[in-house]
């Protein structure tokens, strides 16, 4: 293990340049200045692998902290590229291949490379970096998959939104902060509208709502332990946001079950009981633990 300092692009650029097949880049802010550093650093974009984990929250998009645009011109430099959203990422990590992972404050952002004061660690452990790779991949599978396309049109949303916040017109009058604000909310409606977009889901969005609340549901059990569903509900929701409407009840022959989010929830764990994933014990109010085999 080996202390990295700033500034740390040279150390970047190595990382960089031993990547062979794979890596992992977990990182909430992402620029182009950090884009461009990756990209050129590649022995081989065209064959590489790279798996992005980030956070386009609207409102760091409106502000410039997170490039959708750059994004989007790196899936296209790196056909391998796959973007993926998990709005409360704060981890900074970069993985090459199996061989070297960075575990760091900074961010892939010309702040982050050249003028913050940051810190951190290079580790070349093999099973301490499978251990960072195994928790980044477990973050991915709580993520939202932005494919190109729809990168383009975020990136399309954020600049208008950045513009309007430059000129000082979203602060200006009322009707240009209704315009702002809209514009964000089509930011965050374009991306949860990116959970019913897999191809397995198309003609059945309600499966891809219960296949998001089972990835969180497994998640919170292998982290937590046995658990009451009520237990579950807060922690779920911390993972998947932009689904858990509070507003928007479940009612059935005139019986309101709660939030409808919290039904899906319930859904998705009977789904993965039948399944063979799940035990439920102690009855009505009993806990919940995830069977030997999902707990490896």
């Amino acid at each position: 293990m080996q202390s990295v300092k700033s500034p740390w692009h040279s150390t970047f650029d190595q990382f960089v340049g031993s990547i062979q097949e794979s890596a992992i880049i977990a990182s909430p802010f992402i620029t182009q200045a950090g884009v461009d550093r990756l990209a050129g650093g590649l022995a081989a974009p065209q064959t590489v692998r790279l798996d992005v984990l980030t956070s386009l929250d609207e409102r760091s998009l409106s502000d410039g902290s997170v490039d959708s645009g750059a994004l989007a011109r790196l899936c296209e430099q790196v056909p391998g590229t796959s973007v993926k959203h998990l709005r409360h990422l704060h981890a900074k990590a970069y993985v090459a291949d199996g061989h070297t992972a960075i575990v760091t404050s900074a961010n892939l952002t010309a702040g982050g490379l050249w003028r913050n004061y940051e810190l951190g660690v290079s580790i070349t452990e093999p099973r301490s970096v499978q251990d960072i790779v195994d928790d980044l991949r477990e973050y991915g599978n709580l993520g939202i998959l932005a494919p190109l396309d729809a990168l383009v049109m975020i990136d399309d949303k954020a600049q208008e939104a950045r513009r309007l916040k430059a000129s000082g017109d979203s602060v200006a009058s009322d009707s240009a902060k209704q315009e702002y604000d809209a514009i964000l909310r089509d930011i965050f409606d374009t991306v949860i509208d990116l959970q019913i977009t897999d191809p397995r889901f198309v003609s059945k969005p309600n499966a891809a709502v219960t296949a998001q609340f089972a990835d969180a549901i497994k998640y919170v059990l292998r982290r937590n332990g046995s658990m009451r569903t009520v237990d579950m509900y807060p922690l779920v929701e911390i993972l998947k946001p932009e689904l858990c409407d509070d507003y928007t009840d479940y009612v059935s022959k005139g019986v309101n079950y709660g939030t409808k989010w919290q039904q899906r929830v319930r859904t998705a764990q009977v789904q993965l009981k039948k399944q063979g994933a799940l035990v439920h014990s102690g009855g009505r109010n009993g806990l919940w633990r995830l069977t030997e085999q999902e707990e490896k």
